[in-house]
């Protein structure tokens, strides 16, 4: 099910949630693509998918499984630290929406195109 948070504007859904040992409520991205280690973004995602269960379900997640075309599952802790990282991305990325265009972050022609800004940002690459 897609899940929402009123308190933080924020919906996602996760490919799974599933049960652990302990009967913790956990969600699972899968990703298509291949990773030594997971991009920040995915972590980013997979913590909001965290934060949306623990106000959906009224329950703790202590981490999330983000898994690589590869098959290799990488457990991400869902602690204080990545919750505090995630809000502050959040905030981070409402206040850009707000002030017009984001930042680009990258020098790759390929994303600048295809991302929903391409036509109004003014450090876009052409």
């Amino acid at each position: 099910p897609v899940l929402y948070s009123r308190s933080l504007a924020l919906s996602g859904k996760p490919d799974y949630l599933v049960r652990d040992r302990e009967d913790r409520l956990i969600p699972v991205e899968i990703k298509s693509g291949k990773a030594i280690k997971p991009h920040r973004g995915h972590i980013m995602q997979l913590a909001a998918y965290c934060l949306l269960v623990e106000e959906n379900y009224n329950v703790a997640v202590p981490y999330g499984i983000l898994v690589y075309a590869d098959k290799v599952q990488h457990k991400i802790e869902f602690d204080a630290r990545l919750r505090s990282d995630l809000l502050s991305t959040m905030e981070g990325m409402r206040h850009a929406l707000k002030s017009g265009s984001p930042e680009r972050g990258h020098s790759q022609i390929k994303r600048c195109r295809s991302c929903s800004f391409y036509r109004s940002c003014r450090s876009r690459l052409d």
